[in-house]
């Protein structure tokens, strides 16, 4: 379908209410047919049977599988497939030349065609600055290299995949990741914003409004922070929670409880810690605190 929107998502099964919701609210706002790519681990069959009739308004609905990445990437707070938009060039067909890739804490409240169509000027990636910078974050960005003022959120991303393809971005950013500190705050987003430096398109903020006190009309929603919608009991008063409360009022299915796979999480937290201190007997600086609390 030439004039479809191409949105891809990533999700397990501790957020698959959040990509349910997204998923609908990009459907119902966008003007055009939206073909959908989801990048799943562990979604049973009832559930992706589930989340195809809530989709029933998509052009086409594809789930697929990551491919291997080094095991150690996971942490406590983002799980391997916190990775998964690195392999867009990868993982979608040739006939996909670009595509929006959302976090599944987000709640569209726009049409994506402004978004979908919106041209590059060159760049390879477009994303909204992360702004209102903590100053420990600020000092944690310039220990590796980023101008806090240029930091971009990879949640909302327009993403050119041919030209990804043409400079097999999978690859190289595997290979930069190896000269980056093992022990990274913002995984895949500091990743994104080093390999791509200056060759970051910037978008209005309404497509990346990281705050719930906002409604959804006219901008995506993005709930960023370690407290995601679905795992909280109320929408505490913010017009944003009560929206996302609403579209999932009709999938009206439980969410899923978080698994942390401790034994896992504590051996790639080792494995890091073994890779940053061959770094530092190498003579390459890391610069780099360990991120407390997620």
């Amino acid at each position: 379908m030439n004039n479809a929107v191409h949105l891809v998502m990533a999700s397990d099964p501790a957020a698959s209410a959040g990509l349910a919701v997204a998923v609908y609210s990009a459907i119902r706002q966008t003007s055009r047919p939206v073909e959908v790519w989801v990048i799943q681990e562990g979604l049973d069959a009832e559930t992706i049977a589930s989340m195809r009739a809530f989709w029933s308004g998509a052009a086409e609905v594809h789930f697929l599988t990551m491919n291997p990445l080094p095991w150690w990437w996971t942490t406590e707070s983002y799980p391997l497939l916190a990775w998964a938009r690195i392999q867009v060039g990868d993982l979608l067909p040739s006939r996909v030349s670009r595509c929006i890739y959302l976090d599944t804490d987000t709640l569209v409240g726009r049409d994506l065609v402004g978004l979908f169509d919106m041209p590059l000027d060159g760049n390879p990636i477009a994303m909204a600055i992360n702004n209102n910078v903590p100053p420990s974050v600020a000092d944690y960005l310039h220990s590796i290299g980023i101008e806090p003022g240029c930091w971009f959120n990879s949640g909302v991303a327009l993403i050119d995949v041919d030209a990804w393809r043409r400079g097999s971005a999978t690859n190289e950013l595997i290979r930069f990741k190896r000269s980056m500190p093992p022990v990274l705050w913002f995984p895949d987003q500091d990743l994104l914003n080093k390999y791509f430096a200056g060759r970051i398109l910037k978008l209005d903020p309404c497509w990346n409004r990281r705050d719930a006190a906002h409604l959804p009309e006219g901008q995506i929603l993005h709930f960023a922070g370690s407290t995601k919608p679905w795992e909280m009991s109320e929408d505490f008063g913010y017009p944003g929670l009560r929206a996302w409360r609403e579209v999932y009022a009709l999938w009206g299915r439980t969410p899923i409880p978080k698994r942390k796979h401790r034994i896992k999480v504590k051996a790639a937290w080792a494995t890091r810690r073994l890779l940053s201190l061959a770094q530092r007997l190498a003579g390459v600086p890391s610069g780099l605190r360990e991120r407390v609390g997620g």
